[in-house]
């Protein structure tokens, strides 16, 4: 038979073997985890805002809408193609640094923009969620 310190001594082994195994468990669970997701998460939509983007030349504006010549874009395919964009009361319009309109307010592009000029776009299905391109010095 074990004598009792060895008794006592393989319980306390097994016991700090627990509390070790379940903080580790614990802290894997609480911290490890959650931070891959939301790191997976953001990756993801990185991506997706990565797609939406298109940067080219305007060839015409309308007060609702402009087509632009993509020249770099995150989707390749559009690269090189002419664009037409609507503009709605969602949109955010910006020039430069400065926010053009605010939340709900529709802007007039054609007191803005020009033919030729140098733009941004973050595009999803046909509609801008923002114009923006560079002020004038």
């Amino acid at each position: 038979m074990l004598r009792k310190p060895v008794v006592a001594a393989i319980v306390a082994l097994t016991f700090i073997a627990g509390i070790v195994l379940g903080a580790g468990g614990m802290y894997y669970a609480k911290i490890v985890m959650p931070e891959k997701k939301v790191k997976m998460i953001a990756e993801k939509q990185q991506e997706e805002l990565n797609r939406m983007v298109r940067s080219g030349e305007v060839v015409s504006v309308y007060p609702d809408q402009l087509t632009m010549k993509v020249e770099n874009s995150g989707e390749n395919t559009l690269e090189g193609r002419e664009l037409t964009i609507k503009i709605d009361e969602r949109t955010k319009v910006q020039e430069g640094m400065r926010l053009l309109n605010k939340t709900g307010e529709v802007i007039d592009l054609t007191k803005r923009l020009k033919p030729g000029q140098k733009v941004d776009v973050m595009e999803r299905d046909g509609r801008a969620v923002t114009v923006h391109w560079s002020a004038k010095n």
